[in-house]
């Protein structure tokens, strides 16, 4: 089997876990590690009010047996009850609820009363009068066109509401308006149903995107390949090649074992030989750069700048890397030269612009420390690695 592919997902058994990791030029870009079974966002289940707590606005609802989840009662205004006589929500009552995240750290998944259903071209908005758009979609005039087509949708029922994929521009019209039939579908059966359902049942699972869990999705530049037989059966849309050789394992043919084991490491080199020292805490991640093994007679102001450039890039290839969000602060080496400052954080503002979760670089405070903030998905690839081991 040729390996000279310049992308890929690879998805191989791991310590009774799905290892999916997304490979550019056979370098690591992201990991995920899905258990076999187990909660996951998008998941719709009957729930029990376990707790309400009227300081923070936010009741604890149980959605299966010792899992409970964190209900915001500032946002989730319409609760769906089971009994649907009642208004306000009381310790004991049954209601449906959506994972909307899942647990990071030691916060419970969040839960949400705003039910969404994802399809391949648009996300139907349950109970939610709301259109929006892929903001990727840059054409004015596609723009224009989606957003009649919305539009028309919307309107022809306008209680609930969508938001466009970058994909939905891309096929015609008519296989958008039946992705949205299906979903609505999907929608009302669930909605006509659940009030006759016992506790912990669960109403809906999100269909099984490989791709999504690494933030790609399929093109004819990308392949799948995997050892695992139910997940080969499972992807139809893209060029996908399972892997049958047993004598050489799929993980030592991709190295993944030693990109796991950096990707876990605190420490991380650079080719300048400065370095990374990556602490996550529970209030932020802290990013410190070292000179490190840099030659000493080098550094000037120019080597500092040159240094943090590369620093800066590494630093976003972390990020994605390890699926690392919230606050993070990094402790760039400190440079007098404003223009060379400004040019740091303009290297730092470009190349975030290139992870697909939202990341935003806020400022460079007095002391020199930059702070980023990254959207909260996934639980960081550590924290997935260790409830791997702790199972």
């Amino acid at each position: 089997m040729s390996v000279n592919i310049s992308k890929e997902v690879v998805i191989i058994n791991y310590k009774n876990h799905y290892l999916i990791t997304l490979l550019e030029n056979g370098k690591a870009k992201e990991f995920f590690l899905k258990s076999h079974d187990g909660i996951e966002i998008g998941d719709i289940f009957v729930g029990k009010v376990k707790n309400i707590v009227e300081n923070i606005q936010a009741a604890f609802v149980e959605v299966s047996p010792g899992v409970i989840g964190y209900y915001s009662l500032k946002s989730n205004k319409n609760h769906l009850f089971v009994n649907k006589d009642k208004k306000k929500i009381h310790i004991g009552d049954e209601i449906l609820v959506q994972i909307e995240c899942g647990g990071i750290k030691q916060k419970a998944p969040v839960l949400t009363s705003k039910i969404q259903l994802q399809g391949k071209y648009l996300v139907f908005l349950g109970n939610h009068a709301f259109f929006g758009l892929s903001k990727k979609i840059t054409s004015e005039n596609v723009r224009n066109r989606m957003k009649n087509l919305g539009h028309q949708l919307i309107d022809s029922d306008p209680s609930n509401g969508i938001i466009l994929r970058t994909n939905s521009a891309e096929v015609d019209e008519s296989i958008v308006i039946e992705e949205y039939n299906a979903l609505k579908a999907n929608y009302n059966h669930i909605m006509s149903t659940y009030s006759k359902r016992t506790c912990f049942s669960k109403l809906y699972s999100m269909p099984k995107d490989w791709l999504s869990y690494v933030h790609t999705s399929s093109s004819p530049d990308l392949r799948v390949v995997t050892d695992c037989e139910e997940v080969y059966e499972s992807i139809q849309e893209c060029n996908c090649e399972l892997y049958t050789d047993e004598t050489y394992p799929l993980m030592k043919l991709k190295s993944l074992e030693t990109q796991v084991s950096r990707a876990l490491s605190k420490n991380v080199w650079l080719r300048s030989g400065a370095s990374l020292v990556i602490e996550c805490t529970e209030a932020l991640t802290a990013i410190d750069v070292n000179t490190s093994k840099t030659e000493t007679r080098k550094k000037d102001e120019e080597t500092f700048l040159q240094i943090n450039l590369e620093a800066a890039r590494e630093v976003c290839r972390q990020l994605r890397l390890r699926n690392i969000s919230g606050i993070i602060i990094v402790d760039f080496i400190n440079l007098s030269n404003k223009e060379y400052s400004d040019q740091l954080m303009a290297e730092l503002r470009k190349m975030v612009k290139e992870d697909p979760v939202q990341t935003n670089v806020i400022d460079m405070t007095p002391l020199g420390l930059v702070e980023l903030t990254r959207k909260r998905t996934y639980k960081p690839f550590h924290e997935q690695f260790r409830e791997s081991e702790d199972e």
